[in-house]
């Protein structure tokens, strides 16, 4: 890791330092290679078999090295962190996450082992990641899942985490995309997309674009016309939210 990178050693053991559920010593690999061949021998049985493509080796050496050129060109390495949670001889959970961008930390992989889940291990992990995160800066984080996955998305829900998007990427199939709005703006401005009354005067100040002539329509309607239909019935398709 770069050099460039040691103010978040502190932040990283703040939040990382204590055992997993106070009773799994956490440890941090030393990178991609390492945490992958660990979670194919000790965890990957407990797991379903699933495929993906492997989409940058069908670019060849001369696209490898394209990617090589961009990446040194972007400066420094990105911040990367790879641990696992121990009981003793036995892993009992990994996790994995890196930064995408300057605004944005994906959580990237997390497993538990069979025998330890159902007690908190993974609520505690988001919790702890979100932590550490928030610290570190991050306006986001972000996680992608199957949408057969209901267990993980309902607790990344539970934990604050809204559904952004749906995607079918080529390598890994259909997903879900979820993201935890470090900034409380954001998240009304992300709300508002989705219907939210909740235009407030900072999410004015900042906007661009067309906004003028958004207010302008909204300061011309008649009142009549702005105020909160009847509430639908139970028959009709669309209902408002609880």
């Amino acid at each position: 890791m770069s050099a460039a990178w040691d103010w978040v050693v502190p932040i990283r053991q703040k939040h990382f330092g204590e055992p997993l559920a106070g009773l799994y010593p956490l440890e941090r690999l030393a990178g991609e290679e390492a945490y992958w061949a660990l979670h194919e021998a000790e965890l990957r049985r407990h797991f379903p078999p699933e495929f993906y493509f492997n989409l940058p080796a069908l670019s060849g050496e001369e696209g490898k090295r394209a990617r090589a050129r961009l990446a040194t060109s972007e400066g420094a390495h990105r911040l990367a962190d790879f641990w696992i949670a121990r009981d003793g001889d036995v892993i009992a959970a990994m996790f994995a996450g890196h930064q995408k961008d300057a605004e944005t930390y994906r959580m990237w992989h997390s497993v538990i082992h069979p025998a330890y889940r159902r007690r908190g291990l993974y609520a505690e992990i988001v919790q702890r990641i979100l932590a550490y995160t928030r610290d570190l800066g991050f306006d986001y984080v972000v996680s992608e899942h199957a949408p057969s996955n209901n267990a993980v998305i309902i607790a990344k829900l539970k934990a604050g985490f809204r559904i952004v998007a749906m995607e079918l990427d080529a390598a890994v199939g259909p997903g879900v995309n979820l993201r935890y709005f470090h900034n409380e703006a954001h998240l009304r401005a992300y709300e508002f997309r989705c219907g939210m009354a909740r235009l407030d005067e900072r999410l004015i100040e900042v906007g661009f674009g067309a906004m003028p002539l958004l207010l302008e329509q909204l300061q011309r309607a008649p009142a009549a016309e702005v105020q909160p239909p009847e509430a639908p019935r139970s028959s009709d398709r669309r209902r408002p939210s609880s």
